[in-house]
């Protein structure tokens, strides 16, 4: 809310901002906070906890009846007042049958009146409570609307209930917890606690945990004896609040471990798996023979002639049900999946395209031209799910999606599930990127599980040769440094390496290259066609201060919106960083803001064309995107991109993070940095491990070997 409120002892009115819900007109509450200087509306008072209090004058408890008792008007609360004066509101708590010796008062009015009171009075007791456990007023609302009145005895029975709640995670709980009493090692903290770290690992990308490991972590992090975390684990696991599996880790030796999991993501792996089965074992609607006639009636139509690799690719396409396709930049996927397009036109007539980003569908229409959407766009999501499932199957014969690399567990699952069992399906990705950014590891797990055909495609071919970015990714693929090549004066190349070790200076250089030097050099426009791309979030170089840097040097607007920490201005870059099906805008999705309305708190985005808009809340799924992270940047292709590499991101320096980067950027790349921290990335092969049970499920599908030699060894294995 943001409001004017008389202040008693105050001579003139003052402005508020801040949560505050229930409250109208005549309202009075009293409000803790502090002052803050606004730059266009000058002193505003900000609200960090408010309560309703009840007005003690006379003419106070008249307009409080007016404007908080439905039913009673100007007239009724008059002749109250005037029979009980400043004791109104202790009859209405003590006697209140005496408010029948107000004239025309009658009984449906009283009943009327103490309901709404009753109400009023609980509101005022649990507000109270939250915040004398040192609730905030945001949380309070939430609270408050989830619970209602039986928030206090629920939040003193358990309080890390509270966990259940959007936006209140296990920390807001346990400090109310505490401040309720809570022990540390309070069995229901225990619980809460293993759920809280299973959802932390998540983050990272973990499906499920060994159970040793999940109990130290647990015990070490949140100071919480062994014992009974042990005991929490045993709890979780008898009320089916999280499942179990025991299977053996090929990185440590094949020992059988039992791995706890969240069931939401163990039964979307299982369901993976028993899809995948479904979908491979299942006959296709058009079967292909004579492949060598038909690949060679296309070469000739098209003027292509293919190379073995991928002339195996595409008769594994005609083949088998499902495929995988990897392989990095200028390796020739494009022109595999166009020609298996090309083929099979005359034989299959429905054919969807998919990716998991609008921009990487984007990319994947225009290099195919036909039309290609987002999955969640294919699977029909809403905000009720997704409308396409096994019993409303997806139309095509043939699906093709491209990035597998950036799809998670739980889109996996919905995707193969919307898949008919007659349908063919081809997976394209490039398998050295990194994985994505929710839980999962699909692709890998797919690839070194075995169970499906793999092509593998190496050979850069000759075009894709000639380009430093190409040659170098590769390049540090297998672990070689990158090649700097000097140029000439008036050459051009498209890979440049510029050495700074003082992050502020790199800073410099970044706003310098973005702003002056690649716009007059290469004629690309310094908001659409570059993008900075980081390894973290924090820090000198890091994707916060660089967005607050660039802003500045790339948007002199003097009109703004703040939200929060973040002030957005027309003319700014943004990201999307949720999906947002009602909008039908996706995380990753990159904008400009076209329209900022201060005086409304309304922003409007363009989205590849589409208008988007903006109000409250919503901002929160809004970023500045002049820099963003490597993570964020996958499935996407930008005419330029701009890398920071130093070894003050020594916990990023990883292969897969400087391959992803580097093959982000289509006609120019420029790391500017540390040679030590770029060499400490390529020596680095061993990224984060992923622990997951999808390899394990496809295993035990798998398992009778007549059924894997027919369905399961690569064409080409993985390295």
């Amino acid at each position: 809310m943001i409001a004017i409120f008389d202040a008693e002892e105050l001579p003139e009115p003052i402005t508020i901002k801040g949560t505050i819900f229930n409250v109208s007109e005549q309202s009075m509450i009293e409000i803790k906070g502090h002052w803050e200087m606004h730059k266009i509306y000058g002193k505003q008072f900000f609200v960090a906890e408010f309560a309703p209090i009840l007005p003690k004058s006379a003419v106070g408890i008249e307009r409080y009846l007016i404007s908080e008792i439905q039913g009673i008007g100007k007239k009724t609360a008059s002749r109250i007042v005037k029979e009980f004066g400043e004791n109104t509101f202790q009859v209405i708590d003590e006697n209140p049958q005496e408010l029948l010796q107000v004239p025309k008062f009658n009984k449906k009015q009283l009943k009327q009146l103490l309901e709404v009171w009753e109400n009023k009075k609980e509101e005022r007791n649990v507000l109270t409570f939250l915040h004398e456990i040192g609730s905030s007023s945001t949380q309070a609302l939430k609270i408050y609307k989830h619970y209602g009145k039986s928030t206090i005895p629920k939040l003193q029975a358990n309080p890390y209930q509270l966990t259940e709640l959007h936006g209140i995670g296990f920390q807001i709980a346990d400090q109310l917890a505490r401040n309720l009493g809570f022990d540390e090692n309070s069995p229901q903290r225990a619980i809460a606690g293993v759920l809280y770290m299973l959802n932390q690992l998540s983050h990272h990308g973990h499906t499920c945990y060994p159970r040793h490991a999940l109990i130290e972590k647990t015990s070490q992090e949140l100071r919480i004896e062994a014992g009974i975390v042990e005991n929490a684990v045993q709890h979780l696991l008898q009320t089916s609040m999280v499942k179990t599996k025991n299977i053996s880790l090929p990185l440590q030796d094949h020992v059988p471990t039992d791995m706890i999991a969240h069931p939401k993501l163990y039964d979307a792996e299982q369901n993976i798996a028993d899809n995948i089965w479904r979908i491979s074992n299942g006959q296709a609607y058009t079967e292909f023979d004579d492949t060598e006639n038909l690949i060679t009636g296309i070469e000739k139509k098209i003027g292509l002639t293919l190379d073995a690799m991928q002339k195996t690719a595409v008769e594994a396409a005609l083949e088998h049900k499902i495929l995988i396709i990897t392989g990095g930049p200028g390796t020739g996927k494009t022109t595999i999946i166009r020609f298996i397009l090309e083929l099979i036109r005359r034989h299959i007539p429905e054919v969807s395209l998919a990716a998991p980003t609008g921009r990487a569908a984007k990319r994947l229409s225009d290099a195919n031209q036909r039309p290609a959407s987002t999955i969640h766009r294919l699977l029909g999501a809403s905000r009720m799910g997704f409308e396409r499932n096994r019993e409303d199957p997806i139309d095509s014969e043939l699906i093709i999606i491209d990035e597998v690399s950036m799809i998670d567990t739980m889109l996996m699952s919905a995707l193969v599930e919307a898949i008919r069992s007659e349908a063919r399906l081809i997976l394209v990705g490039d398998v050295d990127q990194l994985p994505s950014v929710g839980p999962g590891a699909i692709l890998q797990n797919l690839i070194f599980s075995k169970v499906i055909p793999v092509m593998r495609l190496e050979t850069i071919f000759r075009q894709a040769s000639d380009s430093l970015i190409t040659v170098n990714a590769h390049n540090v693929r297998k672990g070689i440094f990158p090649e700097f090549t000097r140029p000439t004066s008036d050459e051009l190349l498209d890979f440049y390496f510029m050495e700074e070790s003082n992050p502020e200076k790199v800073v410099e250089k970044i706003i310098l290259m973005a702003t002056e030097r690649i716009p007059k050099r290469f004629d690309f426009d310094p908001k659409t066609d570059i993008q900075i791309l980081t390894p973290m979030h924090r820090g000198t170089t890091g994707s916060i201060h660089l967005n607050q840097q660039l802003q500045k040097a790339m948007n002199t607007s003097s009109t703004f919106l703040q939200y929060k920490d973040i002030y957005f201005k027309a003319g700014d870059k943004v990201i999307q960083q949720q999906n947002s099906y009602e909008k039908e805008v996706f995380n990753g999705d990159v904008g400009i803001i076209s329209r900022c309305d201060p005086v409304s708190k309304l922003l409007v985005v363009q989205f590849d064309g589409n208008e988007v808009t903006y109000e409250g809340e919503e901002m929160d799924d809004l970023g500045l995107a002049y820099a963003i992270s490597v993570h964020k940047s996958q499935g996407s292709e930008y005419p330029a991109v701009i890398l920071p590499l130093t070894t003050h991101h020594y916990v990023m320096l990883q292969r897969n993070l400087l391959y992803t980067a580097m093959t982000r950027g289509k006609e120019l790349v420029v790391i500017i940095g540390m040679k030590n921290a770029m060499q400490i990335a390529v020596d680095n092969a061993s990224p984060n491990l992923r622990y997951t049970l999808l390899q394990s499920e496809f295993e035990e599908l798998w398992r009778d070997s007549a059924t894997r030699q027919l369905h399961g060894n690569p064409l080409i294995p993985p390295d």
